[in-house]
Formats: structure tokens, C-alpha cells, sequence
């Protein structure tokens, strides 16, 4: 008998709680996602309503995350394709000027980007290009000091005078950029792709893809050396 008074007394304050505080379950929605509730037809009920709510958002995210998964699957597939393009086309290359103009070439349609550039140290090589932006690493480190310990690529949103620098282009206040080092052992430059849209390049992104495409120039460049002296 006892146990039976608890019990009343206890689903007496619980209700008068959430009577008080309609909101309780805004703020603790994982309690929703336990409970059987069972739905009466002939009225609705707000707490089913409410637990509805929830599952449907939870399931609306968990699709947005598979069609996030499955739009970089894809996007990866045509990065991937267009690499492997550049590198077969880079065989053909009999100079430097050739081995600049295919990869121009290759930047603007193949991978479809929007700003390009090869950041190469005039002390080391010194070609005029479209795709070329020529200076000294001193002077390049001095107006981007991010770069002077640069050791892995880097992504993310760039001030207009540092986009300047790399792309040699009109100032860019809304921009992402991503950048690697061209060398392992001794610095060529660096490889810079950009955007107008700063949501496009972040720090985890294409990585690989720029690590790749860095050390193909790297050895293009070695191999070509010669000839530009």
C-alpha cells in the first residue's frame, strides 16, 4: 500500500513538473528518443509529435551526411581521373615551356580551377609563364611568414595581400586557398590553387591530391632545369 501512495505521489510531482516547464524536452530531446509512447487516434498528442519531430531531423542529417560522403566519393573519382591524365600528358613534355603550358591546360579544364600558380624561387629557376609567379623564397616568407616552416599542404582563407602574392591577381577579399611545397629537400616553390569562394579549400582538404601533384612538378622541374639556364 505504501509502494501505491509513492507511486501516485511521484507521477503527481512529475506531472506538475512538466506542466511547469513545457520546455523540459526541448532540452533533453535523447529522453524522447527512449520512450513508448502510444498514440491515441482519436487526438494528437504533442510529446509524440515532438518525438516524430526529432527522429525526422536525426534522419535528415544521417541523409545529408551519406550524400556529403557520396558527392566526395564522386569528386575524389574525377580528382583521381584528371591526375592520372596530367601524368601521361607530362611524358610529352620536351621543355619547360611545354611541361607550364600542359599544365596550365590541364588546371583549367581538366580540374577545373579557378586560380592557379606556380610560386617558383627566381634564384633557383627563371622562366616567364602565364602560370609562373617568379620571386625570391626571402622575399615570398617575408610577406607570408605561414610558409617558412611549411613542411605538410595547408588550406583555408587567405588575406587579400597574401592572395595577391600567390596568384599575382587583383585582390581577393573573399577566398580559400590551399598550398604546397614544390622540393622535399631543397624548396623550389610552392604549388597554389585557389577559389573565390573561401568554403571551397580547408586544412584537411585534397591534401593527397596536392602532395601528388607537387612532387610530379618537383621532378618536371629537376629534369628540366638544365634547359632554362
Amino acid at each position: 500500500m505504501r509502494n501505491k501512495i509513492d507511486d501516485a505521489v511521484d507521477i503527481k510531482d512529475v506531472r506538475s513538473f512538466l506542466r511547469n516547464h513545457p520546455d523540459f524536452f526541448d532540452n533533453n530531446s535523447d529522453i524522447l528518443e527512449t520512450m513508448v509512447i502510444h498514440h491515441k487516434t482519436d487526438g494528437a498528442i504533442s510529446i509524440v509529435e515532438r518525438h516524430l519531430q526529432k527522429l525526422q531531423e536525426k534522419n535528415k542529417l544521417l541523409n545529408e551526411k551519406l550524400n556529403h560522403l557520396i558527392e566526395n566519393a564522386d569528386q575524389n573519382q574525377k580528382i583521381f581521373e584528371s591526375v592520372m591524365t596530367l601524368t601521361l600528358k607530362m611524358l610529352s613534355a620536351h621543355d619547360l615551356k611545354s611541361f607550364l603550358d600542359i599544365l596550365s591546360v590541364s588546371f583549367k579544364n581538366d580540374f577545373k580551377l579557378e586560380f592557379y600558380s606556380l610560386i617558383l624561387f627566381d634564384e633557383d629557376i627563371s622562366v616567364d609563364h602565364p602560370i609562373v609567379v617568379s620571386t625570391s623564397q626571402i622575399e615570398l616568407e617575408e610577406k607570408i611568414p605561414r610558409l617558412v616552416s611549411l613542411k605538410e599542404p595547408i588550406g583555408g582563407q587567405f588575406s587579400s595581400e597574401d592572395f595577391h602574392a600567390l596568384f599575382n591577381h587583383s585582390d581577393q577579399i573573399n577566398n580559400s586557398v590551399a598550398i604546397c611545397k614544390i622540393g622535399s629537400e631543397i624548396p623550389l616553390g610552392f604549388l597554389a590553387i585557389g577559389s573565390s569562394d573561401h568554403t571551397v579549400y580547408h586544412e584537411s582538404d585534397s591534401r593527397y591530391f596536392l602532395s601528388h601533384l607537387s612532387n610530379l612538378i618537383s621532378q618536371s622541374l629537376v629534369k628540366f632545369n638544365k634547359n632554362v639556364f
